[in-house]
């Protein structure tokens, strides 16, 4: 009878343990794609903002920011020369009566950075510029690195650049973001026996690219996820 029961129990802690691992197979993976997902995102949306200040930067410079500081300093403490009307003029008259009767008159004026650029992409929060240098989850460690070169030819000269977001980049530090400090007992168990180690996971990662944005080898701003 004894070893009836015994076997039973081995038999009961056999079948939990292959249901752990079917299970594993089957979550690892979708967890996996999620937090690839979720981390592509923010990246791009980083990069995205980026894209806009670079194009203000541009017109103001001439070439593109080489350095994600000097992009940084120019949104928040740069200025833009506009044209812009200057004056007031009622509803019921439109803006072309009130330039010929000299009730409004273009001004070149100077704005922030930061105007300029939302105004040019009103997709783009301005929450989007606060810490749009670092990479997503790397807990501002590390940053975007700008590569900039110039396309010339006997009539003109390009400026163009790129941005790499390597796949560990994209990564970084997987285990807290699946499994965050502040989680409870139960949930660092589950965690640590469905998700364990996943950012390590080659076959997982085989599956999935880096995100570049930007060329240095044709005039193009456009992000590998376009």
């Amino acid at each position: 009878m004894k070893v009836r029961r015994l076997i039973s129990i081995l038999l009961a802690v056999v079948v939990v343990i292959l249901a752990i691992f079917a299970a594993r197979s089957i979550m690892r993976p979708e967890k996996f794609k999620t937090v690839y997902q979720l981390r592509k995102e923010a990246n791009v949306q980083n990069l995205l903002a980026i894209r806009s200040a670079q194009a203000v930067y541009k017109n103001v410079h001439k070439v593109y920011a080489d350095d994600i500081d000097k992009l940084v300093d120019f949104v928040n403490n740069g200025t833009v020369m506009i044209e812009k009307n200057v004056g007031n003029f009622p509803d019921t008259m439109s803006e072309a009566e009130a330039f010929k009767l000299g009730l409004i008159h273009k001004e070149i004026v100077e704005v922030p950075a930061m105007e300029k650029i939302l105004d040019i992409d009103h997709k783009i929060p301005k929450e989007n510029f606060k810490n749009f240098q670092y990479i997503p989850f790397s807990n501002k460690e590390k940053k975007y690195e700008i590569q900039t070169d110039s396309l010339s030819s006997k009539t003109y000269t390009i400026p163009v650049y790129r941005i790499d977001v390597s796949l560990d980049d994209l990564l970084y530090n997987m285990d807290k973001s699946i499994t965050p400090e502040n989680a409870g007992p139960l949930t660092k168990l589950w965690n640590k026996i469905f998700y364990n180690n996943l950012a390590d996971e080659n076959q997982y990662r085989s599956q999935y690219e880096a995100i570049y944005m930007g060329s240095l080898t044709e005039a193009s701003t456009a992000g590998s996820w376009e």
